[in-house]
């Protein structure tokens, strides 16, 4: 212990008289603790600049994610955007197309229609088209188109009575009295009858006279809907 309590002379000596300069006292503990101070700073000074230091490094990586993290959301958002765009556009177009096979089937529809009358229209006569029949809330709706065959005379006049019938011979007039029709070319009718009875129609017969109130032509018809 005195090896490091005893005090010892340090000479600094002088390079051009080569006689001492300088020389103090000093002690073996006193350069050694100096060194471990100077060793721990050290220590310190390296433990507190590399977390510093490493942490001037994520700053920047930091904010560089940052930026790229809004940059990809802005991107995702303009493709959400135009994928919005594109959705109501194909929507749109779908609606266009559906619209348009709507009318195509309606043009269809008119188009079989003409021929049929232009085809009707060949004969002579009174001739019925597009029969229908439905019973819905205790009313029968009907509807026929006439057409008139042949160009002579002009006008085809006369009139008509509709029946309603089922399988187990049920019948019943829905027309009280004789309908009038009067045909240039065709002509669309439509009528409702209030139906009261028990039984229920699977049928109804229209039954045509012409001017001199001679049976012409009589159609059966299905009734829809019983």
């Amino acid at each position: 212990m005195s090896f490091w309590l005893k005090p010892r002379q340090i000479v600094i000596m002088d390079g051009q008289s080569s006689g001492p300069a300088r020389n103090f006292n000093t002690r073996y503990i006193t350069v050694f603790l100096l060194f471990l101070l100077l060793v721990a700073s050290a220590f310190v000074a390296g433990a507190w600049y590399a977390p510093f230091h490493n942490f001037q490094q994520i700053i920047p990586e930091n904010i560089k994610l940052k930026r790229q993290n809004i940059e990809m959301q802005r991107e995702l958002a303009d493709m959400n955007t135009v994928n919005a765009l594109k959705d109501e556009q194909l929507n749109s177009l779908k609606e266009q197309l559906e619209l348009q096979e709507t009318e195509i089937v309606n043009v269809s529809k008119q188009l079989h229609m003409y021929k049929s009358i232009l085809d009707e229209r060949k004969g002579t006569g009174v001739h019925v088209l597009e029969g229908k029949a439905e019973l819905s809330n205790q009313e029968i709706i009907w509807s026929s188109l006439f057409v008139k065959g042949g160009s002579y005379p002009r006008y085809l006049k006369g009139t008509y009575e509709v029946f309603a019938l089922d399988g187990d011979g049920n019948r019943v007039a829905l027309t009280k009295e004789k309908v009038r029709y009067k045909i240039e070319s065709h002509i669309f009718v439509q009528q409702s009858y209030a139906w009261a009875e028990v039984w229920l129609p699977s049928k109804l017969e229209l039954v045509i006279y012409n001017a001199r109130r001679k049976e012409v032509l009589r159609k059966i018809i299905p009734v829809q809907g019983k």
